[in-house]
């Protein structure tokens, strides 16, 4: 259990303290019973802290307010980290080398994260039929398809003649026979049968993805999950021991107990709170089920509806109308503009309505966001993989692609997040990508549509502030000033406090990370004086 006494208190002396406020600069801050009593000057404030509270030495060092992933799928990830991680895999074979390896759990054997993007042939079933026996599962790294064997076909019953799912697709050979590819809302046929993680297997596996966060930096979430996750969280939090700031996004399915619970967006407590119900319009652009206002290049493709327009329609309205905001799901331009529609003639509730991702947007849809209050939630590290996925399969469209300073010039609250476990939790992958625009492959320090990267107090910004604001809670936390909550990263950076690019921010290191007070992580280097 975590402590509360003095260990909810502190004084720290850095380089400098970056508040986000109009006060001047500062290189101290005092904290007391979890949260921010005085930020200024270290000679000043050194003679008022009292001797019985702790104190932290790290004269060279950034401290920044604590990050909030403003788009998790925590608990995914946290039980994803024991499976077979097949993002590193460039080639079929060798996403099939390392599957070979894999241990079965509880009959399964599971595994997530490949990518066939760059691969020369399409997964197919029938190579993991040649490894294991038993049923294979493996999540695609948008988690927006799935490759399986023929052992989990026929567990779940899915054969020639299933249909597809609105909203997805079983592919098929040429004689109609499942290939073992289950593309969006068919992958959901597949999910009553995988093994289920017990609660106590979940509540250990959030617990240890919770010091992880701490170790990069994060001392808050969104989280888009369903009741399972709810629960650890909340068990977490009854222990004492949930230390992130939880924004929850349940799934529009659990719209009508939440309605008849009498529940509201923003309602919680100081370490969990409700947020709005996620719907999903489209898919992703790796798997190339995005919904586009014209074909992807090459082809009379137009990606792929999720939700049916009335279900949709219907979902914003009942839940808004009930107080409860809509967290929505748009990738493409036809997705986000459909998005827009829908939230601009919403009634406006507690937190804000949301778009979730805002990938790529039409050139005559830039300025609706601001103007109806809809935040774009965004994340940045994607940028690095899916830049040549836009060019290959958007052409000239992908100038609308990630559109961070049009997004802001116009007014728009931009939220960043990971979209862990699709991308790494580690905030400064997102910071890089925002600044810098430099894809993974491609011509080396060459920015992607350049004029679209923005400062290191904007993209600090919108993992702060504006995820404070997002949840409602911009009134306590995300800057650094007396009164508002303790959430703060010491942060040693590889050159001097003055280079704040993109580049020397990837490479920065979290020292100390404080949440509600408490040192939750604090890494050798620093003196702590009690």
């Amino acid at each position: 259990m975590l402590e509360t006494s003095l260990s909810r208190s502190g004084f720290l002396r850095a380089g400098r303290v970056v508040t986000l406020t109009d006060a001047p600069s500062a290189n101290a801050i005092w904290w007391e019973h979890g949260r921010v009593r005085e930020v200024g000057s270290a000679v000043q404030l050194d003679h008022q802290v009292p001797s019985a509270v702790p104190r932290y030495d790290y004269p060279s060092s950034l401290v920044t307010p604590g990050f909030v992933d403003g788009h998790a799928h925590f608990a995914a990830w946290a039980l994803n980290r024991r499976r077979i991680q097949l993002a590193p895999a460039r080639t079929r074979q060798a996403a099939l080398l390392m599957i070979a390896d894999g241990v079965p759990d509880q009959g399964w054997i599971l595994g997530q994260g490949w990518d066939a993007n760059s691969w020369d042939q399409p997964p197919d079933r029938l190579d993991l039929d040649r490894l294991h026996p038993g049923p294979v599962y493996l999540d695609s790294l948008d988690v927006h398809a799935a490759w399986v064997n023929t052992a989990a076909l026929n567990a779940a019953g899915i054969t020639r003649e299933t249909p597809d799912p609105y909203g997805g697709r079983i592919v098929r050979d040429g004689s109609g026979h499942p290939t073992g590819l289950l593309m969006e809302r068919a992958v959901e046929l597949m999910l009553p049968f995988l093994p289920v993680a017990g609660p106590d297997r979940m509540l250990r596996a959030v617990r240890d993805a919770q010091a992880e966060a701490h170790r990069l930096g994060v001392t808050g979430l969104h989280d888009m999950e369903g009741p399972e996750a709810l629960r650890a969280f909340r068990e977490m939090e009854a222990a004492g021991d949930l230390a992130l700031r939880v924004t929850f996004h349940p799934p529009v399915a659990q719209l009508s107990r939440l309605i008849q619970a009498g529940v509201r967006s923003g309602e919680g407590s100081d370490w969990l709170t409700l947020g709005g119900v996620k719907l999903f319009l489209d898919g992703s652009l790796g798997s190339r089920t995005a919904w586009m206002l014209a074909p992807y290049e090459g082809s009379r493709h137009l990606g792929m509806t999720i939700t049916a327009p009335e279900a949709a329609q219907l979902a914003v309205r009942m839940a808004s109308e009930a107080g409860i905001s809509c967290t929505i799901h748009a990738i493409g331009d036809a997705a986000v503009r459909r998005g827009l529609e829908l939230l601009e003639l919403a009634p406006r509730v507690a937190i804000p309505h949301r778009i979730e991702h805002f990938q790529c947007i039409a050139p005559a849809d830039l300025d609706r966001a601001a103007g109806a209050g809809i935040v774009s939630s965004m994340q940045p590290a994607h940028l690095l993989v899916d830049a040549p996925l836009a060019d290959r399969h958007w052409g000239a469209r992908g100038a609308g692609a990630y559109p961070f300073r049009s997004l802001l010039d116009r007014g728009t609250a931009l939220v960043f997040g990971s979209d862990v476990p699709v991308a790494s939790i580690d905030p400064r992958q997102g910071v890089y990508a925002a600044m810098e625009r430099i894809p993974d492959s491609g011509p080396a320090g060459r920015s992607w549509y350049g004029a679209e990267r923005i400062s290191f107090e904007q993209a600090l910004r919108a993992y702060t502030v504006a995820a404070a604001e997002s949840s409602g809670h911009g009134a306590r936390r995300g800057r650094l000033a007396a009164g508002l909550d303790a959430d703060l990263v010491v942060w040693d950076l590889p050159g001097t406090l003055s280079d704040l690019s993109g580049g020397a921010f990837r490479e920065a290191r979290a020292r100390l990370t404080v949440a509600g007070g408490q040192v939750v992580m604090q890494e050798a280097r620093g003196t702590v004086k009690l």
